[in-house]
């Protein structure tokens, strides 16, 4: 009778752990960053000039975008970064910092009104612990097939002395794992890199 017991126990768990495997290899966990879809996208590649997208392709890169740190929970388990967010990095100067040149493409999600600054889902407060504002995020997309540590610069919507800010030199930017190699493919798709 105990070795029944003792049998039936250990198949319900292999069967609880293969139903947990098979459930969190199909449920995705996003990392994404945690902001409003923009007003307008605009695209650079390398030094070529910036160029504003249409409807149907600002669809296309907004999906791309969202899902570019997505990945299935099981993955997500084994590699530890099943409860990861997005981490904002101050500059270790004072001083706002120039988006640095690339050889790829950046996509810049623009904003007409003041947007919140949010640190996954609360608030982000700045040393002085008050709210901190952008007008723009900049994503520095490249066509590695893998997920990667990227940066997206925000461009703050106020400067230093509370003025509108009219430059694109940042303070603070998202850290984050993404893969943008789609996003990457779906803008030389759309001949962004000519």
């Amino acid at each position: 009778m105990a070795k029944r017991i003792t049998a039936i126990v250990s198949l319900s768990i292999i069967g609880i752990l293969i139903i947990a495997t098979i459930i969190m290899a199909n449920v995705d966990v996003n990392h994404k960053i945690n902001c409003n879809n923009p007003d307008s996208i605009y695209v650079q590649y390398s030094s070529n000039g910036i160029r504003e997208v249409d409807d149907e392709i600002y669809d296309g890169i907004l999906e791309r975008i969202n899902n570019a740190s997505k990945e299935s929970s099981l993955t997500a388990l084994f590699s530890g970064t099943l409860s990861e967010k997005p981490a904002i990095v101050t500059n270790s100067t004072t001083s706002a910092t120039t988006v640095p040149s690339t050889s790829d493409f950046y996509v810049s999600f623009v904003y007409n009104n003041p947007q919140k600054l949010m640190d996954g889902n609360n608030e982000y407060k700045d040393a002085d612990g008050n709210s901190v504002y952008y007008k723009e995020l900049i994503f520095s997309v490249n066509s590695t097939d893998d997920m990667q540590e990227v940066r997206v610069y925000i461009i703050p919507y106020y400067n230093a002395d509370g003025d509108f800010n009219t430059n694109n030199s940042y303070y603070r930017y998202y850290l984050l794992n993404a893969n943008f190699a789609d996003l990457f493919n779906y803008l030389v798709d759309n001949n962004f890199n000519i």
